[in-house]
């Protein structure tokens, strides 16, 4: 009789935590929605600006900004990867962390020197893992930036 019992609450508490965890993957999918939001409005600035240097590019104005240069070898390099601290994400982190790979192993071959910088924890234990070097780490961002 004490099996049934057993058997009864585990299937209960079970229970319990998949409703935990679909309110959680609920409350993760509406804040990446709202910061992808934030992206999309964002979008028509960076569109206008990209437009605007078009422009003055196309005019023929002599420049002779250093950030402006043609450079025939690349020095220094920096990947700066923004994961999350948790998971309940969908694929975020996992397309994230291929992205980051691939185009640090584009710069290893054409930089000197690579800074390779991770925020969040999942992206910091998937270079650990694979034991690539890292030189920098951000785990204190908060879900809701002050600015």
């Amino acid at each position: 009789m004490a099996n049934i019992r057993v058997l009864d609450k585990r299937r209960k508490s079970i229970r319990n935590i998949r409703k935990i965890t679909r309110t959680m993957e609920l409350i993760a999918t509406a804040r990446f929605k709202k910061a992808m939001d934030r992206a999309a409005a964002a979008n028509d600035y960076t569109q206008r600006i990209t437009q605007i240097v078009r422009d003055l590019a196309a005019a023929g104005l002599e420049t002779s900004h250093p950030l402006l240069a043609d450079r025939p070898t690349v020095r220094s390099a920096a990947i700066l990867m923004l994961t999350s601290n948790r998971g309940l994400c969908g694929g975020y982190n996992g397309a994230v962390i291929r992205a980051a790979l691939q185009r640090r192993q584009d710069l290893i071959e054409m930089a000197e020197a690579l800074d390779f910088e991770i925020s969040g924890k999942r992206g910091i234990s998937a270079m650990k893992f694979r034991n690539i070097p890292i030189d920098h780490t951000y785990t204190q961002f908060e879900d809701e930036p002050a600015f």
